[in-house]
């Protein structure tokens, strides 16, 4: 299995550190530009996080908004690139995620860079998101990863993700269940649109599933830590490190090692 879920089920808390890239060639906002220069960003800000004490790194397509539902050969080509070599600059786990929810995309890209883990936005059900409907991709990843013969790459699947709306109006806890027990997801990723309601998910799903792997996905920052990690296996961050206090832009040095001093001491204290 991943060195991720290994770390987390031998019961250390996680913290995620995104990097995400400038527009890739095929994608809406792409108009020219070098692959090595990609390279040198991601790789750049890798180290970033790994030089302040980030446990894993994930890349993720965010320049390329608005996406389509589907990746382009292209995307996959540079993104595998990218991916190959930020492995070589950092040594502690990467992993990726394709906005487009393409799984077939994020699993190739994954196992040909030979990545720990992928995040899988729309697992179950159907999403309206601001680009369209997206139905859920269990089975294409659970096909690909089988395949590829990629069993030791976790899926981290998110469950009703806070960007777009559940179709159906079904409650969560049956599309938590169907993720892990019909989807075989390896770990959860909960995000509501509020900080109360993100621990309202998951602590709905701890309760459901005692030892399975959850992230918070979005919203952590140094104010809250002690609070998720009482719940939650670790975090995905990514604006928190930003002079932007966004997404976009770059990640800030003194911003990652200061948000590490509060996890750590926050994740040493939940585990008391």
């Amino acid at each position: 299995m991943s060195k991720l879920t290994d770390r987390i089920r031998a019961g250390g808390k996680i913290a995620v550190g995104m990097v995400q890239l400038d527009p890739l060639p095929g994608s809406s906002r792409y108009r020219g530009g070098r692959l090595s220069d990609l390279v040198e960003a991601a790789v750049s800000e890798a180290k970033v996080l790994a030089d302040s004490g980030f446990d894993a790194v994930m890349m993720q397509n965010l320049g390329d908004l608005p996406v389509a539902h589907k990746i382009v050969p292209s995307q996959v080509a540079w993104m595998s690139r990218v991916a190959f070599e930020v492995t070589r600059a950092v040594n502690i786990p990467v992993g990726v995620n394709f906005l487009e929810n393409d799984a077939e995309a994020i699993l190739s890209v994954a196992s040909a860079a030979e990545l720990d883990f992928v995040r899988l936005k729309v697992f179950i059900g159907v999403m309206v998101t601001p680009f369209g409907l997206v139905e859920g991709c269990a089975y294409e990843a659970n096909k690909v990863r089988n395949l590829l013969g990629a069993e030791d790459i976790a899926m981290f699947a998110d469950v009703h993700d806070r960007t777009g709306i559940h179709l159906g109006g079904r409650d969560i806890d049956p599309d938590i269940r169907e993720a892990v027990d019909l989807g075989y997801a390896d770990g959860l990723v909960l995000t509501g649109g509020s900080f109360e309601e993100s621990m309202e998910l998951l602590g709905r799903a701890r309760r459901k599933y005692s030892e399975l792997p959850l992230l918070l996905g979005g919203g952590a920052n140094e104010s809250n830590l002690a609070a998720v990690l009482s719940i939650a296996d670790g975090v995905i961050v990514s604006s928190s490190l930003k002079d932007s206090n966004s997404a976009f832009g770059r990640v800030n040095l003194a911003k990652a090692r200061n948000f590490m001093d509060v996890f750590r001491r926050a994740g040493n204290a939940s585990e008391r």
